[in-house]
């Protein structure tokens, strides 16, 4: 039985036109009367793929998880030369993440078509392809309170740095029962090692205290404005989330797109102009966009 016979939140997109439909759908907010969908979006090329985050595949089975911090720690040390002062944990974990340090974030996108360029850009045709679309609304009612209390004074869904800095201090706040004025900024960078221990450390905590939350990094390139990008957050880096998503059917939508149809939706997404040139600005999004618009057919 396949994926897509076993779960009703797994769907097969045999054309472009049901691709189409699959990644408009539900696109209606009645609260704002826009076409706005609560939805994130990720493609992968490989369906079988899991959505698990560069620090887990880094510490492995070795259990040395006291290497998160290290490695962000470290980056803000050595970096400084750069990037600009960050202006918060927040904004460093962006960075850090935005160039290829192992994080607990993942990249998302708000755009569908971005994540189904994704999905396809290898034209890998041997193996089915697969774009997530994760309802991030449903699950920001399930973070703690802090985050959520951020959120619903701003009238906000989703997070930015800012906004997230703002709950790491009301985190701080309530923890120790001391107006923010008088509190250690959690924020402070010099402090990574203290903040991960105590907001974000690796501890026996139960499965249902697990939580994502997802937010709009800074625009700190091109690349990151012009991929309309998104980070979630885990708050246990152990997590993988496909997985934590099968027991919350009602929050995932998970698109498998056929390998035999890869280059022909390849195509399709660069006549919409959502291609490697567009998608990574410079002379290597250039050069990889040329390779594939002039790659000869296959006999």
């Amino acid at each position: 039985m396949t994926d897509t016979e076993s779960s009703p939140s797994v769907v097969r997109a045999e054309t472009w036109t049901e691709l189409h439909e699959l990644l408009s759908r539900e696109m209606w907010m009645a609260d704002i009367g826009r076409h706005r969908a609560p939805y994130v979006f990720r493609g992968v090329p490989d369906e079988s793929f899991t959505l698990e985050t560069s620090i887990k595949r880094f510490v492995g089975d070795t259990g040395e998880w006291k290497l998160e911090p290290l490695l962000l720690r470290n980056f803000a040390q050595y970096a400084m030369d750069e990037i600009d002062e960050p202006r918060s944990v927040w904004h460093l974990l962006s960075i850090a993440q935005h160039y290829g340090l192992p994080t607990r974030l993942l990249d998302w996108s708000f755009s569908p078509l971005v994540a189904a360029y994704f999905a396809v850009q290898s034209g890998d045709t041997d193996h089915d392809g697969a774009i997530w679309a994760v309802d991030y609304r449903t699950l920001h009612a399930d973070i703690p309170d802090h985050y959520q209390e951020v959120l619903e004074v701003t009238e906000m869904n989703m997070f930015d740095v800012h906004l997230l800095s703002n709950a790491t201090l009301e985190y701080e706040a309530s923890e120790r029962a001391v107006d923010t004025a008088s509190i250690r900024d959690l924020n402070d960078v010099s402090r990574i090692t203290e903040i991960w221990r105590e907001m974000w450390g690796v501890d026996d905590r139960p499965e249902e205290d697990q939580y994502v939350l997802f937010f709009r990094p800074p625009a700190i390139d091109d690349r990151i404005v012009n991929q309309s990008a998104v980070f979630s957050f885990q708050s246990d880096p152990r997590l993988v989330l496909d997985r934590w998503l099968e027991d919350r059917p009602d929050c995932y939508r998970k698109i498998v797109v056929p390998g035999d149809r890869k280059l022909e939706f390849r195509d399709k997404l660069d006549q919409l102009n959502v291609n490697h040139r567009t998608l990574f600005p410079g002379l290597d999004g250039l050069t990889t966009w040329l390779k594939q618009y002039y790659q000869p057919s296959p006999e």
